[in-house]
């Protein structure tokens, strides 16, 4: 004999589905911009608009190290005060191996010249926007209700079973 599920229950149990996907989705994501994964990419989510155009607050960048960088190359490097930074290369100084950069959103090259050591890699991959939702979710608040939303879908669901069974 097969039960058929009411719209309400065809309702909650897609958006369980939903939320589980997307909380697994955003531990992927977290695992991998942790830098801990085996990826040859470093990734970052950007947090400043001194790329836009070209690059936005809230994107994800994957920062893959190179032998060498070429003028224009979009690389992303750790500043004196071990900040890391991504900019685009204006100049190269052959003789010291070091390189001149500046924000695509900058009126001024940076104040200081880049060192080769300091460099983390080029720019590989933007993925768009997603930053955003990975920083909420790695937020207090994000944890709370990426947790509890699927937790409060699960313990309706199953209080709801046990009230049919009592009910019969």
């Amino acid at each position: 004999m097969s039960k058929k599920n009411s719209p309400r229950q065809i309702f909650f149990t897609i958006i369980f589905y939903i939320a589980i996907s997307f909380v697994i989705v955003l531990l992927i994501l977290g695992w991998i911009l942790s830098n801990r994964s085996p990826f040859p990419y470093q990734t970052y989510v950007i947090q400043s608009g001194s790329m836009e155009p070209s690059i936005m607050t809230g994107d994800i960048i994957g920062v893959k190290q190179e032998n060498e960088y070429k003028q224009k190359d979009v690389i992303t490097f750790s500043d004196s005060s071990e900040r890391v930074i991504t900019h685009r290369i204006i100049e190269i100084n052959e003789e010291v191996h070091q390189y001149v950069t500046q924000g695509d959103a900058n009126q001024t090259p940076d104040p200081h010249p880049i060192k080769q050591d300091q460099i983390i890699g080029k720019v590989a991959f933007v993925i768009p926007k997603l930053g955003f939702a990975v920083a909420f979710a790695q937020s207090k608040t994000g944890i709370a209700i990426l947790i509890g939303i699927p937790a409060v879908l699960i313990i309706y669901d199953e209080l709801r079973k046990i009230f049919v069974e009592v009910k019969k």
